[in-house]
């Protein structure tokens, strides 16, 4: 099972019921939040966490405005957890930028009440934009917190990505 699944057990009530729990496993909604110096870029996946799909960029200005963005877009979807990219060099040194986005995220987690989970995202925007180069930069940045949240529910599941 992945990080974010969620399980229920039903316990049996009847003399006749089978004498082990039935088990479901609810999936969460994620969001994968791109923070760029100038814009931040929002994905989402569904519930099952096969499908993901670049939703909106957010010029990026005051953290309490795109924070508070962020929340309303969050209860809106009915997001249940959220991603955000950590930035680093080809040889692993995490970016200055990591310092500022952890400051973000922090405020994010207490304003949302959500799960905040850490992922690297070296080149997300740079694959984004070879990937698709007609793209305008708005749409790079949605594209790249699509491919930051695909990356992770790979890593999480164990899926080749």
């Amino acid at each position: 099972m992945g990080e974010w699944e969620i399980q229920f057990e039903l316990l049996p009530r009847h003399p006749l019921a089978p004498s082990l729990p039935l088990v479901y496993s609810l999936r969460v909604r994620l969001l994968a939040v791109d923070f760029g110096e100038k814009r931040i870029g929002l994905a989402t996946s569904d519930a099952t966490g096969v499908i993901v799909t670049g939703r909106r960029t957010l010029s990026r200005g005051r953290d309490l405005r795109g924070i508070e963005e962020i929340a309303r877009f969050c209860k809106e979807e009915e997001i249940e957890a959220i991603v955000i990219g950590i930035p680093r060099s080809p040889e692993g040194v995490e970016s200055p930028l990591a310092i500022r986005i952890r400051s973000f995220a922090r405020k994010l987690a207490r304003q949302t009440g959500l799960q905040i989970q850490e992922h690297e995202e070296t080149l997300t925007s740079w694959e984004a934009q070879h990937e698709m180069p007609f793209l305008t930069k708005e749409e790079v940045d949605r594209s790249a917190a699509a491919i930051l949240l695909s990356d992770y529910l790979a890593h999480v599941s164990g899926r080749p990505s």
